[in-house]
């Protein structure tokens, strides 16, 4: 089969032919038809800090998919061939506390697809049964593709209460995107967006923002306060950029007594002042990784079946899967959101 592959420790992948993976006993093999590129894709295509010290190649990449069910092996019972599925990329070891008490995406074990163990940008993927997730009628594949960072937005939108409170965004890429439209069919009073790109911020519009304010711009933080109630600031942010400068500014923007969930992942220690950034203005802090296995995955099925969430604005771009080094160019130069590479043509 065909297969992005990051063959050796330099920048770049590399299409190669590798063998398909062949099923295990609680395994499902399926048949890759879409798969989305991920920032983390573009750290390892980049071969930055992080993916050098992450990645052992040779490993094919990738972790958003969409796929049909193939062949599933002699102790799968909730699978069969040709039914549409994604796949939840963690996969924890199942025995210790984080697994046994609901929190898998955070076992100490925990394996990535793409990272940790082979990925899905290939034309077949191996999961086990327990991380293979059915797909709804009703959720259109290119969707069903980016559960994944859906999932990052659900989490980080629900680790907190959005109903009839002031939300505002900071990041505005594809998981900052759907955090916006999530808060507001959660209930969000306002939803507000912070992002440095022109054309992030249009989208966030179309994505239901009510306002998107210019980082660069002169005087966009005096007049971001003023447009908050009562003019102290929202009552939750939403830091997803991982922007050293972005997450200092989402400790000024968070009202006194507010609260503040931290998804972005900055390339390096970020300092704050903690006495006046988050002690004396009494802030509630959380860190969002992953997913929650698997609430967050019902709840994504359930606002995009009920709530009807139009989500399509976020794929900028869908292209064949050979044209991958156009799509890592486009990413890297910030011209795209979100890009589907298509393995069903």
């Amino acid at each position: 089969m065909l297969a992005l592959v990051k063959r050796e420790r330099a920048p770049g992948m590399w299409l190669d032919d590798v063998p398909v993976p062949a099923p295990g006993r609680s395994d499902v093999l399926i048949r890759v038809l879409k798969t989305g590129i991920c920032g983390t894709d573009v750290h390892i295509f980049s071969w930055d800090e992080w993916a050098q010290g992450r990645l052992k190649p040779p490993l094919v990449v990738g972790h958003e998919f969409v796929g049909r069910v193939e062949e599933a092996g002699e102790a799968v019972s909730g699978f069969q061939p040709g039914d549409i599925v994604s796949g939840e990329g963690h996969i924890g070891c199942g025995h210790c506390y984080y697994c046994r008490t609901g929190q898998g995406h955070i076992c100490r074990k925990v394996e990535i697809i793409g990272v940790d163990r082979d990925g899905c940008f290939a034309q077949y993927l191996r999961m086990p049964e327990s991380n293979v997730w059915k797909v709804r009628p009703g959720i259109p594949h290119e969707i069903a593709a980016i559960f994944d960072p859906l999932g990052n937005a659900m989490h980080t939108v629900m680790a907190q209460p959005v109903a009839g409170r002031s939300v505002a965004v900071v990041g505005a890429g594809a998981i900052g995107l759907m955090a916006c439209r999530i808060a507001e069919a959660a209930g969000a009073l306002s939803v507000v967006v912070v992002e440095p790109q022109a054309h992030k911020r249009a989208l966030a519009l179309r994505m239901g923002a009510h306002a998107a304010y210019d980082p660069a711009a002169d005087g966009w933080f005096e007049k971001f306060i003023a447009d908050t109630p009562d003019g102290v600031g929202v009552d939750v942010v939403l830091e997803i950029s991982g922007a050293q400068q972005g997450i200092h500014k989402a400790f000024d923007m968070v009202r006194p007594g507010g609260e503040v969930a931290l998804l972005g992942i900055p390339s390096r220690p970020v300092t704050l002042d903690l006495s006046n950034s988050i002690i004396f203005k009494s802030v509630t802090v959380r860190g969002v990784n992953g997913r929650l296995m698997y609430e967050t995955w019902y709840q994504c099925e359930r606002f995009l079946l009920e709530h009807k969430l139009d989500l399509s604005p976020v794929v900028t771009h869908r292209m064949p899967y050979g044209e991958y080094q156009e799509a890592f160019r486009l990413l890297r130069n910030g011209d795209a959101v979100k890009i589907i590479l298509e393995w069903d043509a």
